[in-house]
């Protein structure tokens, strides 16, 4: 017997009538009486004897039933996790995020992907890049989001979107006037910059683009997350130079200012994923939804 003899068989005798088994295979009855006496026809004996329009299993049936059952039982399982597979729920997606894109970008997309998919679900984690690399590499996630490009043979970097660059200050640091003005590198001379990382990637951009311009910030602070520089500008420490994400999640935050800056590099959004492993299908979609979110 061949597989789809199996279905119907099972169907057959789980219904008790070819309309039936027709209905719960969302095919045609006929289709069924058609595949039915194939079956009979393969295993050389009759299934079904017909009654006053009944059918009614042999004895060589019944007993046949008895061997197939855990198989029929193996089979739901199957349906279900192919049901559950095209819906993204079979398992967590696991992510890793650098801290800007977990605590500003991320949330937003999650949040579309969940209304979407509500099935899905993800285990979220907070890494720097250089542990999303490895925790890839392992089989610990299957998803990585960055600002920095990455190289490695066995790692695919996929370019997500574009992100800005902005300077942030404590409220009332800057005349109104000047907010829509992009701030130059001198303006920074002598002003207590909150400075990132030189060897994060946006600390490397900002870090030459002020040695180029020849100002002289006082940078007494430095920090490795744009999400702690954000923290201090609120604290009305000093003023900071983020991605645009940090600067403007929330929206409409009133104890800072944000102002764009006058200078020609910009951040892009990164998707990592194993080069071996292509990653599955929730993945993807949350994917589209990191493109889509403002």
């Amino acid at each position: 017997m061949r597989l789809r003899h199996i279905e119907v068989f099972s169907a057959v005798m789980l219904t008790g009538s070819t309309n039936g088994a027709a209905k719960i295979l969302n095919i045609s009855q006929p289709a069924v009486s058609k595949i039915l006496q194939h079956a009979e026809q393969s295993v050389g004996f009759p299934l079904f004897l017909r009654s006053k329009g009944k059918l009614v299993p042999t004895q060589e049936a019944l007993q046949l039933q008895r061997e197939l059952t855990p198989f029929d039982e193996q089979l739901r399982r199957i349906r279900r996790l192919a049901a559950s597979l095209s819906q993204g729920s079979a398992r967590p997606l696991r992510i890793a995020a650098t801290p800007a894109l977990a605590h500003h970008l991320l949330p937003q997309a999650v949040a579309r992907w969940c209304r979407a998919y509500p099935q899905s679900s993800c285990e979220l984690s907070v890494a720097h890049t250089r542990e999303i690399e490895q925790a890839l590499l392992l089989n610990e996630i299957e998803l990585g989001l960055t600002m920095r490009p990455v190289s490695h043979p066995n790692l695919v970097l996929t370019e997500l979107r574009s992100c800005g660059l902005c300077a942030i200050a404590p409220a009332r640091w800057w005349p109104d006037k000047l907010l829509k003005r992009p701030l130059r590198a001198e303006e920074l001379t002598d002003q207590p910059l909150i400075t990132i990382d030189a060897e994060d990637h946006l600390g490397s951009i900002l870090s030459n683009w002020i040695e180029d311009a020849g100002a002289s910030p006082k940078s007494a602070i430095s920090v490795q997350t744009y999400t702690l520089a954000k923290s201090l500008v609120q604290a009305r420490v000093g003023i900071a130079l983020v991605d645009s994400f940090t600067a403007n999640y929330p929206p409409g935050v009133s104890d800072i200012q944000v102002r764009p800056v006058e200078i020609a590099s910009s951040l892009n959004v990164y998707a990592l994923t194993q080069h071996e492993r292509p990653p599955p299908q929730t993945a993807e979609r949350l994917m589209k939804f990191l493109r889509q979110v403002c």
